[in-house]
């Protein structure tokens, strides 16, 4: 069967004639701001659930009806939501009352709840929200529905924006990416002059950079080895680097994965304000006899920025969850393997111990 291709997107056209060079430029030197990847509850459609909704015979006795439903019929699943909206109540889910013997919800009340049973004038089924808002956006759709709980997190809120990094910060991501292009630059260009932007895009190819913001300085970089050896991916060897840094490490991998003295003076050459070194590390017992915190020490990735050219598959995104990174940046899309975007979103499992940010969206 013959393949049908897409048409080429504008962006797959300017990767086919932007020189590689001209790329890391505009990457590094572009006032666009970065775009967060949250989990799809941010996102994802208004869920709804079936609920039994009274209207009240007596609105003066709204307060003692729904005293006495808290007591007698709590909305555990529910908690959200207002338990009153003018003179209607929330009663129970459908799904609950399913489970009951009992044949319709007037019946389960003379049963359960007998002083009630003539505090309703009629009954009606409606769906309302399942879960709770996150954001105000999602409390102001939900409030046409029914009255909910919200209480606004000014952080979430920024981060959904699009604005949350300011000025200065977003120059400083900006310029550890084009580092990371710069990287994959210098090894492709050892093979092939004139690169472009496809020389990278349409490759699998990655490149890492690990910084420890709180220093602004690079503490580990990285290029695939892939070639030589099949988990040698990019973000792989980074964290075996930086375990380097505090007397670790497993691999033996010089070449295309430490910092060498060659590819440090190539990069501050182009990015002359650009610092490298990691915090000296301390073991527990240094840190004990000089009576230190452990947070006086690196640890791992812990607090440190992860920026890479590729979105990483999942064995590289649960490496960099195991090794307690603080926030991962990645300019292009993995669509076949990508673990944080394309295929699945793994920094946004509740069951995971450690859970970083993500952020993207620098073309």
């Amino acid at each position: 069967m013959t393949e049908v291709k897409e048409p080429p997107t504008k962006k797959a056209k300017m990767a086919e004639t932007t020189t590689l060079e001209n790329f890391i430029e505009n990457i590094k030197n572009s006032k666009k701001n970065l775009m967060a990847i949250l989990s799809d509850e941010f996102t994802k459609p208004t869920q709804f659930t079936q609920v039994y909704v009274g209207t009240v015979n007596n609105v003066q006795e709204l307060s003692k009806i729904i005293t006495t439903l808290n007591d007698k019929m709590p909305l555990k699943e529910l908690q959200h939501l207002k338990r009153a909206r003018k003179n209607e109540v929330i009663l129970c889910s459908v799904q609950y009352l399913n489970t009951q013997p009992q044949n319709s919800i007037q019946e389960y009340i003379e049963e359960n709840v007998y002083e009630l049973k003539d505090a309703f004038k009629y009954f009606k089924v409606t769906g309302l929200p399942a879960m709770p808002p996150k954001l105000k956006k999602q409390q102001q759709e939900f409030s046409r529905v029914w009255s909910c709980n919200f209480h606004p997190n000014a952080y979430l809120e920024k981060l959904y924006g699009d604005q949350f990094f300011s000025i200065n910060e977003l120059m400083e991501h900006r310029c550890y990416m084009a580092i990371a292009f710069e990287i994959a630059n210098y090894y492709l260009s050892k093979l092939k002059s004139n690169l472009l932007v496809s020389d990278v895009s349409e490759s699998s190819l990655n490149a890492t950079v690990v910084v420890d913001p709180t220093i602004k300085s690079i503490v580990a970089i990285s290029y695939d080895n892939r070639e030589n050896h099949p988990t040698q991916h990019s973000a792989m060897l980074a964290i075996d680097n930086v375990a380097k840094t505090q007397n670790g490490g497993a691999w033996n991998t010089a070449d295309k994965s430490a910092i060498d003295n060659e590819l440090q003076s190539h990069i501050q050459k182009k990015f002359v304000n650009v610092k490298f070194g990691a915090r000296n590390y301390l073991t527990k017992e240094v840190l004990d006899e000089q009576k230190k915190n452990a947070s006086e020490s690196p640890y791992l990735c812990t607090g440190y920025y992860i920026y890479l050219i590729r979105e990483p598959c999942v064995m590289c995104s649960m490496g960099l969850v195991h090794a307690r990174a603080n926030r991962v940046f990645f300019c292009f899309n993995n669509n076949l393997k990508g673990a944080l975007s394309s295929k699945t979103k793994l920094h946004c499992v509740p069951s995971l111990n450690h859970h970083f940010e993500v952020f993207t969206d620098f073309l």
